[in-house]
């Protein structure tokens, strides 16, 4: 997969490059000074059980074709590694790393897909029956889970439409969809497992096929939607690690056809389209990445970068007095969500380890997404007072917008409003509405506690029990938490989340701090 692009600087020569510059810009560049020990004592929580160092090892290129699909090291016993036998999928063997590397080309322009078209593929498509109905149960059921309660065209129209053109996005949907099942079909939950492991090995072996025998246009757009797919599987099959490590690479990879570095990029207007790939796409991989970089939870020193490396402009926009839907309300959210991150980055680290780690935000920067903020509520309230209404459709998307607003709103004042400006209560009103409104979503019969490709009110939870100083309100967020257990919403899973909630408030008891990683 890497092979797709000649781009000859590696991703982690960027990221030594980008941790490099930023250690020497300093203050300059608002992240924290470089120092050889921290303060306070650590407590590792999460997700490692042990407090321990990795050791550093050379990477090698001689696993086997399977674990390099699927972003895992290969133990290399041959003929077939133990690592794909104990996962349950077939070993497809070694290769000589010996392809050689292809001049970078240019994207085929940027198709354009009417909504009348149908997104139900021909039957004879799929090997038999029974891999049709898992595809029509994926569309069905998995599209609009992975969607998340505001639609994406990504889920519900683009990931379906490309299935026409290629099997290895089929496999993986009929696996994802096999594998979703199992969890609501106790009876046949074994078999349907074994359907999931079976067609996602296929899956890796007709990407793999698919890489070595072409390295075109449209290989690259299969491969950068069969990524977020396998970063599905892997998460909902429990293996986060290796869904983060291949989120990364495909990150890395998604760089590489953004053609120059800090691309410019805007949530509220098309400036950043890739040709011969749709932006909703392109969207999906900038909310990944900012999620990513939002989660990092370590080394205070540590700078935080952008893996795709994009510059969010637009920092003065006009905003309609209302929104007329849910994806507008949650677009024009997203875009100061994603121009606050640089500063929002090292938000756990403030509450960690101290003031002295915060981001320094300009006040003039302050003074604009504080405006905006405000503006944004005048312009959500009428379509969140009609969702409130008993029975409406758009309550639990709402309720979700809602709590990302609140969290990003606290997040923003706790990392730009000076110490003594800050009081106990300050943040309290907003945290008991997260809380509050996340028991109701929880409540309601038409919440599914799965996994989704979108951040709602997990996170958001998070931040309350961070930053919050009511305890009651705090515990209360942990329980609320638990409740919601299976629920992941990309990295955020809602119960190692409230594992770590009173991990921090027995470490607050004892005098300690936690450093979750």
């Amino acid at each position: 997969m890497n092979n797709i692009s000649g781009d000859s600087q590696t991703g982690s020569e960027k990221s030594r490059t980008a941790e490099g510059e930023a250690g020497r810009n300093g203050a300059s560049s608002g992240q924290p000074p470089q120092s050889p020990s921290l303060v306070k004592k650590r407590v590792k929580v999460y997700p490692e059980k042990t407090n321990r160092l990795r050791a550093w090892k050379p990477k090698t290129r001689s696993g086997c074709r399977t674990c390099k699909i699927r972003r895992v090291k290969c133990d290399e016993t041959k003929p077939s590694c133990q690592r794909c036998t104990k996962f349950g999928v077939e070993c497809d063997g070694y290769l000589n790393p010996t392809v050689p590397a292809s001049a970078k080309k240019a994207l085929l322009p940027s198709r354009s897909y009417p909504l009348h078209v149908s997104i139900q593929p021909m039957t004879a498509l799929f090997r038999d029956q029974e891999e049709y109905q898992y595809w029509l149960y994926f569309r069905d059921e998995i599209a609009h889970d992975l969607s998340g309660h505001v639609p994406t065209k990504c889920w519900n129209y683009v990931v379906l439409q490309a299935c026409n053109d290629s099997p290895t996005l089929r496999y993986l949907t009929v696996a994802i969809a096999a594998l979703g099942k199992s969890k609501y079909c106790p009876g046949a939950s074994r078999q349907h497992r074994q359907v999931a492991v079976t067609k996602y090995g296929q899956a890796l072996r007709s990407m793999r096929q698919m890489i070595a025998s072409s390295n075109d246009l449209e290989t690259i757009r299969t491969t950068l939607i069969a990524s977020l797919l396998i970063f599905s599987f892997e998460s909902m099959h429990g293996s986060t690690e290796q869904a983060i490590e291949h989120a990364k690479a495909s990150l890395k990879m998604m760089k590489k056809q953004l053609d120059t570095p800090n691309r410019k990029y805007s949530q509220i207007r098309r400036l950043s389209s890739i040709p011969g790939l749709e932006d909703e796409v392109l969207e999906v991989f900038v909310r990944l990445d900012n999620t990513i970089m939002s989660s990092i939870l370590g080394d205070p020193y540590r700078p935080r970068y952008s893996y795709l490396d994009i510059t969010f402009i637009d920092e003065h926009f006009y905003m309609p007095p209302s929104f007329t839907d849910l994806v507008e309300a949650k677009g024009y959210l997203e875009h100061f969500q994603f121009r606050a991150m640089p500063f929002l980055s090292h938000l756990t680290d403030t509450f960690m380890y101290g003031d002295k780690f915060a981001c320094p935000v300009p006040e003039i920067a302050y003074e604009i997404l504080d405006s905006q903020l405000k503006q944004w509520y005048r312009s959500f309230e009428p379509l969140f007072a009609s969702a409130l209404r008993p029975g409406d459709n758009n309550f639990i998307g709402a309720a979700t917008v809602r709590c990302l607003a609140l969290g990003t709103d606290i997040s923003i004042q706790r990392v730009c409003l000076k110490a003594e400006n800050r009081s106990k209560i300050l943040f309290e009103a907003q945290a008991r509405e997260i809380v509050d409104l996340t028991r109701r979503v929880l409540s309601d019969p038409r919440f599914k506690k799965s996994f989704s490709f979108d951040c709602g009110f997990v996170p958001a939870l998070f931040i309350a029990i961070m930053i919050c100083r009511n305890r009651e309100i705090r515990e209360e967020a942990i329980e609320v938490l638990r409740m919601a257990k299976g629920r992941v919403e990309v990295v955020w899973d809602a119960s190692k989340v409230a594992e770590l909630g009173e991990k921090m408030l027995k470490a607050e008891e004892l005098g300690q701090t936690v450093l979750a990683i």
